[in-house]
């Protein structure tokens, strides 16, 4: 839970809880149906604009139909047919009346089939360079055909089919566009061509139905190279469509990003060499479903709101006896126990507040009650200080008598009682539970001070400790019992040798070793104490103790297991004849570890 809702009250805590219970599912959901209707939306909105497309597709292919239908007309009409051939035949000795003648008739009954679609310029081409055109030649000789780049095409033609040439510049002088959709075929009997026919489509009509889109949204015709044929914006017509690399393999449609924004992109194959081609904008078209949606969100969040309301005033009135009962705890805090928060009912509150108050009046009665009691403590207490001997004083008396030795010559005995003064000021004093290394150790060079004097047998003490370990702090009195147990039982209380060194381990841990030249112990009885040192109460009935210092030595054990946990650990080594080694190692940070 964050920091900041600690401070919160309990009132607060409930209110923020209950809007978090009621928010987060309705963001939680929104989110949820926004993920699964999206791909619904998308589809709805693409079969929309799929829809609107199949319907100017059905235009775009009845111009084209309209195209092929004349087409076919020359080609097939059994009216037509004389005269192309004559006219076809035509040479230098023809009269030019006949030809006129020839022309005449064809024209008027090609007339007879454009005057109904109205917006087609229909070119007839013979091998002997005759012609028959349905717009005005002043201007242009329908022979360039001849010299045009498509036409070897038109004449690679096999059987029926039709050269779908594309935006041509416009010959005719009928019309200010700029182009014309331009097909041809060419005209044949028994694999013998004998014309061709070119169609030309006036444009205006495409370009008013693709007109009819928004600036944002584009409808074009491209060819299978990807260059526009038809756009409503004249001066794009032979320039590259951005988006060709995007288009489906099929007719079908696909999205593409259109500055950072989705666009729905259609394609439907008109002609074997043309597509028509749809571009527009996700979000106009899934505008109204959007703008459902954002009425659905805005009524939840209406009725959200409201609940809010209604809940945060239901809230307030049923935590009013609670915060009551806060202020009176507060009062009470600050010491006014005569304060009682007096709210009565049946509900859970209720009763909280009745066993709230009857509460403070039994801690009332166990304050005073303790008051009393401390104040016959503090007589108990005062009475047997006055009984108790000032270690101060006892000390300074230690300390007098050895200067008065000191100053008859007798420096021995003084250090004696400067050994035993310095060991009874260290036992008495328990303030501090940890002491540097070297206080430790000077602590027992006193011990072993004053064992010489009273058994007089000379004990050697060596130090080995590394100079880096001896501001370490370690348990007090750690190594006093270890000094005791060599001396009894390693040395067997006779002269000998014992050895305190130190230094630190390569994991960080400092090593304490307690080394003596007793008498050693064998395989057995070490085995034995080890296995004793292992116990956590090695003092039941149950358990003997092997013949050492057990209680004092496994008491230092124990101790340092309870400091350092795991990572203390120690050895204990020992050969008959040649000594004992004790080695201890725990962390260097004694009080932290502690």
């Amino acid at each position: 839970m964050p920091n900041w809702t600690r401070t919160l009250s309990l009132r607060n805590k409930l209110v923020l809880t209950i809007l978090i219970c009621l928010v987060l599912p309705s963001l939680v959901s929104m989110n949820v149906s926004n993920l699964l209707t999206r791909d619904a939306v998308k589809s709805q909105v693409t079969d929309n604009s799929i829809e609107s497309m199949r319907i100017v597709n059905q235009i775009v292919n009845g111009q084209l139909k309209n195209m092929i239908y004349v087409m076919n007309f020359i080609q097939f009409d059994e009216k037509l047919q004389p005269s192309i051939r004559d006219l076809g035949r035509a040479n230098a000795e023809t009269k030019q009346g006949d030809i006129l003648q020839y022309k005449q008739t064809i024209m008027n009954r090609i007339s007879t089939v454009i005057d109904t679609f109205g917006n087609l310029n229909v070119t007839l081409l013979l091998p002997n360079h005759e012609y028959v055109a349905s717009y005005t030649t002043f201007y242009f000789n329908p022979n360039d055909f001849l010299k045009t780049e498509w036409f070897p095409a038109v004449e690679q033609i096999s059987g029926y089919n039709v050269k779908w040439i594309g935006a041509e510049p416009n010959y005719s002088r009928t019309t200010s566009q700029p182009y014309l959709l331009a097909a041809a075929k060419p005209i044949r009997i028994n694999d013998i061509t004998y014309g061709y026919v070119i169609v030309g489509l006036e444009m205006n009509t495409l370009q008013q139905l693709f007109d009819q889109y928004k600036n944002n949204e584009s409808m074009v015709i491209i060819d299978q190279n990807g260059r526009i044929i038809v756009d409503k914006d004249s001066d794009k017509i032979g320039t590259q469509f951005a988006y060709q690399d995007q288009l489906p393999p099929e007719d079908g449609s696909s999205f593409v990003k259109v500055a950072g924004e989705d666009y729905i992109l259609l394609s439907n194959q008109v002609t074997p060499d043309w597509r028509l081609v749809s571009l527009s904008p996700y979000k106009t078209a899934a505008q109204k479903i959007e703008t459902f949606r954002k009425t659905d969100f805005f009524i939840q969040i209406f009725f959200l709101l409201l609940f809010a309301i209604v809940l945060l005033y239901m809230v307030r009135t049923l935590t009013k006896p609670i915060a009551r009962l806060v202020q009176t705890v507060v009062r009470i805090e600050s010491g006014q126990l005569s304060e009682r928060s007096n709210i009565s009912g049946g509900d859970e509150v209720g009763r909280l507040g009745y066993v709230f108050d009857r509460m403070i009046d039994r801690i009332e009665h166990m304050i005073e009650e303790n008051r009393h009691e401390q104040e016959l403590k503090r007589e108990a207490e005062l009475a047997m200080l006055q009984a108790q001997i000032n270690p101060h004083f006892l000390f300074n008396v230690l300390n007098s008598i050895r200067l008065k030795i000191m100053m008859k010559g007798d420096s021995e005995n003084a250090e004696l009682l400067s050994s035993l003064s310095s060991l009874l000021r260290m036992t008495i004093n328990r303030n501090n539970a940890y002491i540097p290394l070297h206080e430790e150790i000077e602590i027992n060079e006193h011990y072993v001070r004053l064992l010489n004097s009273r058994h007089g047998d000379r004990i050697v003490l060596h130090i080995s400790a590394a100079s880096d370990t001896l501001l370490l702090e370690i348990p007090r009195f750690m190594l006093q019992p270890l000094i005791e147990n060599a001396y009894i039982h390693g040395l067997k209380s006779k002269s000998g040798e014992i050895t305190i060194a130190s230094r630190i381990c390569e994991d960080g841990r400092l090593q304490v070793e307690v080394r003596d030249s007793g008498i050693g112990m064998s395989p057995e009885r070490l085995a034995t104490l080890r296995n004793y040192l292992d116990i956590p109460n090695p003092f039941s009935e149950e358990t003997t103790s092997p013949a050492l210092s057990g209680i004092g030595l496994h008491n230092v054990f124990e101790r340092l297991r309870l400091i350092y946990g795991h990572r203390f650990d120690f050895e204990i080594s020992s050969e008959q004849g040649q000594g004992t080694q004790i080695v201890l190692r725990f962390p260097q940070q004694a009080r932290m570890e502690g």
